[in-house]
């Protein structure tokens, strides 16, 4: 029998498959992490090169703005320095205008000499021809002479005299004309060479003007500028000195809170000084008073532990308060089967206590409630409380009532709150149990199968009450403050009776007492 040797089963076709996948997964992980690190490192370079581009953008805006403020510095500079070469120039100007009317009154004048010399030589002229025409006359005279063969040789003389005489005359004359001739030419060349110097300075002054209204027009884009730049800083300089001026503000306040604390200083010296003589005198009497004090110590710890056994700690508070008394079948009771005659009259004496310990009471009501409530007194107005007299009032009447039926602590505080528009400040409520009727309970809740438990539905009645309560009838009003609830609790043995009224007197900022069984 041949021998057959048996595949180990630690490697086999599949597990080669399933080394061969997950090396290929590894391999695939291998490759998405070196993708993701690429990736990384390439959104690591961008975000690099993108700081650097900021970096470089800060650092060209910084410099541009260096740059603008020594542009601006220059700019004020080069507008001082247009401010002086505008002015130089402005004085060049006036010194061209000075020079050009000089010119204009030499020419003027130098016209005035050549319309002069003009004038002289037209006098010359004519003389001239005067003597010319009396030059012809002679000679023609002298020729009528010299044809006369009988004239003497005194009038020939005569005659070449004043021939010679009329020919000098005539050549100083030529010579006068010549010198006036040549003396207007040098004027014609003197007003020549003024009216060439008027047009040159006229040109240098367009010249000078044109540079003028060129550095003109810069100057008033370098003021352009420059007031842009100046509200610029205008702006900043009035929040400085808004800043400033809320400083000074505060600074001028302090100094006024300063001088008023020196004028309450001052006075609160001298009441001081008045205090301190008062203190003298009253320390005189500090040791008399001691010993009353002693004495009404005593007293006061003696009425504060009465009270405080009497009322179980409970504040004794309101001014205009109504008392709600639960009359209630159970108030007659010691237990659900049990009657007790000295319960009701019980809750009475526990009511008038209360009433007659509330120092600051001035007007009340009661209401006694069970399946339904009523007022006590009257139909609901204040009574004014007049000590002993209100509270015998109040015993007589509720012993004359007789614990029946269920408890409806909805309806007595519904009538309770009527009063709060004239001013209800407290509640007393006297009760011990649940609610057991009333509104509170939805349709399914009463028609439930099996009903609901005494208990059950007394929590469910309890909770609408005080929902109404924080809802709608003392809630927080304009001119109506919170109506304090006080609740004092008789004979109850469940932790819900207790639960109940403990949560409604804290929810009304009241106070909470159980009384015992006897």
């Amino acid at each position: 029998m041949r021998v057959r040797h048996k595949q180990p089963t630690l490697v086999s076709m599949w597990m080669l498959d399933v080394f061969c996948c997950a090396l290929g997964c590894v391999t695939l992980l291998f490759l998405l992490n070196s993708r993701m690190a690429t990736e990384s490192a390439k959104a690591n370079r961008t975000a690099l090169l993108d700081l650097e581009n900021t970096d470089k953008k800060l650092a060209a805006a910084l410099a541009a703005l260096d740059s603008t403020k020594l542009k601006l510095t220059s700019e004020q500079a080069e507008r001082g320095k247009l401010a002086a070469a505008l002015t130089e120039l402005e004085g060049v100007r006036l010194k061209l205008v000075d020079e050009a009317k000089q010119l204009a009154d030499q020419l003027k004048l130098a016209r005035t000499e050549k319309d002069e010399t003009g004038r002289k030589l037209a006098v010359a002229r004519d003389e001239a021809k005067a003597a010319q025409e009396r030059l012809d006359a002679t000679q023609l005279d002298l020729a009528a002479i010299e044809k006369k063969a009988g004239a003497t040789a005194k009038e020939l003389a005569t005659a070449r005299a004043e021939m010679t005489d009329a020919d000098l005359l005539l050549k100083k004359r030529q010579r006068d004309i010549e010198t006036l001739t040549k003396k207007d030419a040098s004027t014609a060349a003197q007003v020549d060479g003024l009216q060439r110097l008027v047009r040159t300075k006229d040109d240098e002054r367009l010249a000078m003007e044109a540079r003028v209204s060129t550095a003109q027009k810069e100057l008033t884009d370098l003021e352009a500028r420059l007031r842009a730049t100046q509200k610029a800083l205008d702006a900043k300089l009035d929040e400085a000195r808004a800043a400033a001026k809320g400083m000074a503000e505060e600074l001028a306040a302090a100094k006024a809170g300063m001088a008023k604390a020196g004028e309450e200083l001052g006075t609160a010296r001298a009441q001081i000084k008045d205090l301190t003589r008062k203190v003298d005198d009253a320390n005189v009497t500090i040791i008399d008073l001691q010993g009353d004090k002693a004495k009404l110590a005593d007293k006061y710890n003696k009425f504060q532990k009465d009270s405080e056994s009497r009322f179980a700690g409970v504040a004794m508070t309101g001014k205009r308060v109504v008392f709600l008394v639960d009359m209630s079948g159970s108030m007659g009771k010691r237990d659900l089967q049990t009657l007790d005659s000295t319960k009701w009259p019980l809750v009475i004496e526990t009511v008038c206590k209360v009433m007659r310990s509330i120092p600051t009471l001035e007007q009340y009501q009661v209401i006694v409630f069970s399946s339904s409530a009523r007022w006590l007194f009257d139909s609901g107005e204040w009574r004014t409380f007049a000590g002993e007299r209100s509270v015998e009032d109040a015993r007589t009447a509720l012993l004359k009532v007789k614990p029946v039926d269920d408890t409806n602590v909805f309806a007595a505080f519904e009538k309770a709150f009527a009063l709060r528009p004239n001013g209800l400040d407290t509640i007393y409520l006297f009760s011990d149990g649940l609610p057991t009727s009333g509104p509170g309970l939805t349709p399914a809740q009463e028609r439930a199968n099996p009903p609901l438990s005494e208990t059950e539905q007394g929590t469910i009645l309890g909770k609408h009450v005080r929902d109404t309560l924080d809802r709608s009838w003392n809630r927080p009003a304009v001119g109506q403050p919170k109506v304090r609830i006080n609740a004092v609790g008789f004979y109850f043995e469940s932790v819900e009776v207790g639960a109940f009224l403990w949560a409604l007197a804290r929810d009304n900022d009241g106070s909470f007492v159980g009384m015992s069984k006897p």
